[in-house]
């Protein structure tokens, strides 16, 4: 039943999208297909196995980010209706009123990137400089995928909890869902290269690929994080099992909910917080989901996470591709096949 799944996968390697990869599916807390394939780079002799470290690039927002913003709410520490001048008194007039879900949705106006190198001082002028950037639209108008945003949001996290971002995620989400192999600016062996496109350069194991995340010493709230496929399963499958992962609860259910439907109805593009909705319109996940179904893919690298609420079927990709306006368009068009393949393998699995 998951033949069409390996054959994508392995396909996809053929022609040069990733060295390698390592995918699992399951229904809400059990896993029903995991598996590695290939190397860490290119003609590489080191195989993929379930303990390698991936660079998880944009779906740090999922992991780490959003995660954080849900127990600041549950802990009674945040409303999303909150401005974030409440908690940042320096911020510039016109974005005061800036909410903390706008930032979560993707709807605060901000760019979707730019170079802080370029605009700050130094890593500790990061967000002076962030706040001085205009923005592109105004707040609650227009959802625009913003980088800019939850770097913004990782420097609330930490105003927040009075922890530095690091250590807020590895005390608050990784340590409480049993994560061992993610956090940021990892050690070792079994850490997969994020620089395949020129396997001539020198690889820095276990720093981000995103400039600005490096820019920011490797630890930022929009990317920097690395995990591993049994890792990142814990986590989606927590959010498929309505928060609970094994017999505890990491998020009440309503936050959950909260945090995985559409918060931008009647805008140009469905978004939750950090997770992109299905919809019939826009196929997001592919053309077999329900359109309640959601995820997020990393267009650089294109690791993934999908989950469908209605049955709890999710399903984790890491991957280390490169980025190519070529690339990235073979990148959409995987990510719907391996996905209605999934869901497809899934249903079968189960009639």
């Amino acid at each position: 039943m998951w033949n069409a799944v390996d054959k994508l996968l392995l396909s996809a390697m053929e022609t040069g999208c990733f060295p390698g990869c390592a995918i699992a599916a399951g229904q809400r807390g059990e896993v029903l297909y995991q598996k590695t394939f290939g190397h860490l780079m290119p003609h590489g002799s080191a195989a993929v196995a379930p303990n390698t470290r991936y660079d998880a690039g944009s779906l740090t927002q999922v992991l780490a980010t959003m995660p954080l913003a849900l127990k600041a709410m549950e802990s009674g520490l945040i409303s999303p209706d909150d401005p974030i001048a409440r908690f940042l008194p320096q911020v510039p007039q016109d974005k005061r009123e800036i909410t903390l879900e706008q930032l979560l949705t993707h709807t605060s106006g901000l760019p979707a990137s730019f170079s802080l190198e370029h605009e700050a001082h130094g890593a500790g002028d990061a967000l002076r400089a962030l706040l001085a950037h205009p923005l592109e639209s105004q707040p609650g108008t227009k959802v625009r995928q913003s980088a800019m945003g939850y770097i913004l949001l990782g420097y609330l996290m930490e105003k927040i909890f009075d922890l530095p971002l690091d250590t807020a995620v590895k005390r608050l989400v990784t340590q409480p869902l049993g994560m061992s192999g993610t956090g940021y600016l990892p050690s070792g062996e079994g850490i997969a290269p994020n620089r395949i496109a020129d396997e001539s350069a020198q690889h820095e194991a276990g720093y981000p690929l995103d400039g600005n995340a490096r820019f920011l010493h490797g630890i930022a709230g929009h990317a920097g994080l690395f995990t591993t496929i049994a890792d990142l399963t814990r986590f989606v499958s927590m959010l498929a099992a309505d928060g609970t992962c094994g017999q505890e609860v990491f998020l009440a259910q309503r936050s959950v909910h909260l945090a995985a439907t559409d918060r931008t109805r009647g805008m140009n593009a469905a978004w939750s917080y950090s997770l992109r909705i299905t919809k019939r319109s826009q196929p997001y996940l592919g053309h077999l989901w329900p359109s309640d179904g959601y995820g997020l893919q990393d267009p650089t690298g294109g690791s993934l996470v999908a989950v469908n609420p209605s049955d709890g079927f999710f399903v984790a990709l890491l991957c280390n591709g490169h980025e190519s306006p070529a690339s990235r368009e073979e990148n959409d068009r995987l990510r719907k096949v391996l996905l209605n393949a999934a869901y497809a393998a899934f249903q079968h699995q189960n009639s």
